[in-house]
């Protein structure tokens, strides 16, 4: 369940769609490894440019995990 509530996180950053989200999660493996890796990681991920990750890389910084 907790896990559920973490990954829910994406759904609110700008330019993430539920498929990118899950080719995100798919690639990544967890929202911890997400938020470790950095934007030309994440740029790696089919359909994420290198803008949107430096957003999204933005985007987990200021809502990191209570």
């Amino acid at each position: 369940m907790k896990r559920r509530v973490e990954e829910s996180i994406l759904d609110d950053c700008p330019g993430v769609s539920q498929a990118r989200k899950q080719r995100l999660l798919k690639h990544f493996g967890s929202l911890a490894r997400l938020r470790k890796a950095d934007a030309a990681q994440i740029a790696e991920v089919e359909g994420i440019s290198a803008r949107l990750a430096e957003d999204i890389v933005s985007f987990l910084k200021t809502h990191s995990q209570r």
